[in-house]
């Protein structure tokens, strides 16, 4: 449940990344622009991405035993993250493969538990 949950939040970061300039091409500008771009947008979409890593991750690694899902998050969560400091023109590039990172460790991670009970159930 929480993998499913996590990828959805960076689902919407994705998404956030992706509409924000997709808007500006399409002519729409102004307030709501100004709002979907505030930094404490960015950092409201990326609190819940942390918690819900370090909430099912660690715990799904004691299950599984495997680090990769652990990593993949990790270094999608930090190179998202410094995002922060990069110029505006590189956030883009560096957002966008960030979440597919951490959606990739989620789907990853929610696999291997269903894999892990399966066995245990055997």
């Amino acid at each position: 449940m929480k993998d499913n949950f996590a990828i959805f939040t960076s689902g919407l970061c994705l998404i956030h990344c992706l509409a924000a300039p997709l808007l500006l091409i399409a002519g729409l500008s102004g307030a709501f622009i100004s709002w979907f771009e505030a930094e404490w947008i960015h950092q409201a979409l990326l609190v819940p991405v942390i918690i819900l890593a370090v909430l099912s991750l660690p715990y799904a690694y004691k299950q599984h035993g495997s680090l990769v899902p652990l990593l993949l998050a990790s270094v999608g969560i930090i190179a998202m993250s410094s995002s922060f400091y990069l110029p505006e023109s590189l956030e883009l590039w560096l957002v966008i493969p960030s979440a597919l990172l951490i959606i990739s460790a989620h789907g990853m991670n929610k696999r291997l538990l269903a894999t892990s009970l399966l066995s245990l159930q055997k």
